[in-house]
């Protein structure tokens, strides 16, 4: 049973539905649907990792090797002389593939040749060869280093380009010198066997070595770099290897051209009868190139 005044409760508030403007709920502001421009692509720096890439270098050495009796020397006389002259600028070649990301594996190869002539200065036994006062002496020799690395970056964590990056080196190296020593004008003669006393002393030295080190890497724009990296081994009384390199790169496209300057030092054990010792500074300029890596995929 509905009541009079209820009744006129109800009327009143359908009457006030039906005068509301149908407008109102349009007239409540809404939010802008309007899409916020996207920030645009940050411009990706210059690193060296993540990328399949060939270098070619001309490394511009300097310093000779010094020849040096060893332990097992058991001819009369010492052993001991300085390659004379200076060496020949030295080719090589590194090629990089990534492995992961940020890190990745270099295999790299230079070779160092030198000669030059000198006097003996003294009784010399060399290569287990005799060589008197005063001989005229043609020397020369090949060094030869074949290196693996897996260089890991270590240093910030995640990665960021744009900031200084460290990387810890792994590596293996294969290191060999052939060398040679030559007294030509020395007259041919013979033992009291009839065997020909030789003129001429030839030796190979080489060894496998791990080695260890770092790397530094800072990005300063999409196309400029600097690089620096440090490696070697050493085991007490036998084989020593150490090589460091500092360069700045400038890249454009996939072609990027690096000048600096790079070390290298070896000794090879002295327990042998002769072992050389040298440390080859030098200048040196290399050219790489990144090639698309998959094909059809471009950087």
């Amino acid at each position: 049973m509905i009541l009079p005044f209820q009744a006129a409760l109800t009327y009143a508030q359908g009457a006030a539905q039906q005068q509301t403007p149908p407008s109102m709920a349009q007239q409540q502001p809404v939010p802008s649907q309007q899409p916020i421009p996207a920030a645009p692509p940050e411009t990706p720096l210059n690193t060296s990792d993540g990328q399949l890439s060939i270098q070619l270098f001309y490394w511009l050495t300097s310093a000779q090797p010094d020849l040096l009796g060893g332990a097992g020397n058991v001819g009369p006389y010492l052993g001991d002389l300085r390659y004379p002259g200076r060496p020949r600028p030295a080719p090589g070649a590194v090629i990089s593939m990534p492995v992961g990301r940020n890190s990745t594996l270099r295999f790299s190869y230079f070779r160092i040749q030198g000669d030059g002539n000198t006097f003996a200065p003294s009784n010399l036994t060399l290569f287990n060869t005799d060589f008197s006062p005063g001989n005229y002496l043609v020397t020369s020799y090949n060094l030869q280093n074949v290196k693996i690395s897996y260089d890991f970056l270590s240093y910030p964590y995640p990665p960021n380009p744009s900031r200084f990056r460290l990387k810890t080196l792994w590596e293996v190296q294969y290191t060999t010198i052939q060398s040679s020593i030559d007294a030509p004008l020395v007259p041919i003669t013979y033992d009291a066997n009839g065997n020909e006393i030789p003129t001429t002393g030839t030796g190979t030295r080489w060894f496998i070595y791990p080695s260890f080190g770092l790397a530094i890497e800072k990005a300063v724009s999409s196309h400029f770099r600097f690089e620096a990296r440090a490696s070697g081994f050493a085991f007490p009384h036998h084989d020593v290897i150490w090589d460091a390199d500092a360069s700045a790169v400038y890249r454009k496209g996939r072609y990027e051209i690096a000048l600096g300057a790079r070390a290298f030092h070896l000794k090879t054990s002295p327990q042998n009868p002769q072992y050389l010792a040298a440390t080859f500074p030098g200048a040196y300029v290399a050219l790489r190139y990144y090639p698309k890596w998959p094909p059809g995929k471009g950087r």
